[in-house]
Order: structure tokens, then C-alpha cells, then sequence
């Protein structure tokens, strides 16, 4: 799946991709994990490359506003390059139950249009994590399973409808149960995607090309 910018266009669209949306995070700071295994470059399937590198404050200069909340060790800086394209998204990975989960939020996104911009809302996205020294592999959860538990009504979670799509409200402690209780479901998530690590050798291989843009 690609990732890219996650918004919901109130009154005008719905979801720009096929994941969960959520306004509220899947993590507190106090369940934050730090893996070193992380940083690096990765490729996807689909020629996309993600470059991860964890904020460290102390040494961190010429943080946009954007990103001088994020000031607690425990943030990760996720940039995508699709196609022509740069994104930025803050990244926290942490633990529930005996899973690894990462939790996803666009930071310094440019619309544009102003008249749009005030339309729309950064949400949160999340995902089942697994890490290699290798690999990432990432199983993102299923919309299409998100509205068929609200539709059957097998679910009570805070959530809001906008054009025939669904938003979570839930708050995080509730997001929480919620994940863990379907975690073993192998109706929650779509395929999963594999992300291999470029960065094998010793050293630190210098990649900076490939998020250039011409």
C-alpha cells in the first residue's frame, strides 16, 4: 500500500486511502519504544522508498513547527518518496499485548488551496509491525472489515460517518482495547507490505540521491 498524506475532507470527500482513519493516536508517550532497528532506507513493492531516522532533540536543529512538539526521544521521521514526491510523517512504534504496532501522522503537508486546506483534517493511521534486520513488514488494518463490524453492529466504538466513510473518535485508551481485541483476526488487515532494507553492509551507504528531486 502506498503511503501518502491522510486526510478527511469534510463535506467534500471521504478517505484518500483504503486504511483506518483516527483522530486520536494509537500511542500514549509512556508506551513509546525505541527499536534501532528502524533507521534506514527501505523499498517497496512499488519502486516507493521510506527513509526512517529517530529525532533525537539534543541534537536536532532548524525543527519546522511541525515537528518541535515531537520532543520526547521517542519519534521516529518517516519520508516517503512516491514517484516525484516527498512526504513527511511522524512515526511512533510501540507495543500492545505481544505485538509491535506503528502509528502514522502527516507533518508539514502542503495544500495548496487555501480555501481546501481549511477543509481538511491530519488523521492518524496505524498498523501491525513486524522487524527484521532485513525487513519491515507492515499489515495495515481493513476498511472494508472497520464497516462491516459498525454495519453488523459487532462493535461499540466512538466513530463518525461522512459520505459513506468511516472516522474514529475514539480516544486512545479505547483505541487500544479495540486493536487488541481483534489482533489475532485474520479478517482485520489487507495484505500485508513488505518493506526490505537497503542499508545491509557496514557503513552508512549514502542514499540522499534518491530522495532528491529533479
Amino acid at each position: 500500500m502506498k503511503i501518502r498524506t491522510v486526510l478527511f475532507i469534510v463535506g467534500l470527500t471521504g478517505i484518500v486511502v483504503s486504511c483506518i482513519p483516527s483522530l486520536y493516536p494509537l500511542y500514549r508517550t509512556k508506551d513509546l519504544l525505541i527499536d534501532k532497528r528502524l533507521d534506514g532506507l527501505y523499498e517497496t513493492d512499488d519502486n516507493e522508498y521510506w527513509n526512517i531516522r529517530r529525532l533525537d532533540p539534543k541534537f536536532e536543529k532548524n525543527f519546522s513547527d511541525g515537528w518541535k512538539h515531537y520532543n520526547s526521544g521517542y519519534t521516529y521521521k518517516l519520508t516517503v518518496r512516491e514517484d516525484d514526491e516527498l512526504e513527511d510523517f511522524a512515526l511512533h512504534l510501540l507495543k500492545l499485548g505481544e505485538d509491535l504496532y506503528m502509528d502514522f501522522f502527516p507533518v508539514d503537508y502542503e495544500i495548496r488551496h487555501g480555501f481546501l486546506d481549511m477543509h481538511l483534517v491530519p488523521t492518524h493511521i496505524f498498523a501491525k509491525a513486524e522487524i527484521t534486520d532485513r525487513y519491515l513488514i507492515l499489515h495495515f488494518f481493513d476498511l472494508d472489515w472497520l464497516e462491516d463490524l459498525i454495519e453488523t453492529n459487532r462493535i461499540k466504538i466512538s466513530y463518525v460517518e461522512l459520505n459513506d466513510r468511516y472516522l474514529l473518535t475514539a480516544k486512545t485508551e479505547e483505541l487500544q482495547k479495540f486493536i487488541t481485541k481483534f489482533a489475532n483476526d485474520s479478517t482485520t488487515f489487507i495484505e500485508p507490505d513488505t518493506l526490505v532494507r537497503k542499508q545491509l553492509e557496514a557503513g552508512v551507504p549514502d542514499f540522499s540521491s534518491i530522495f532528491e528531486l529533479n
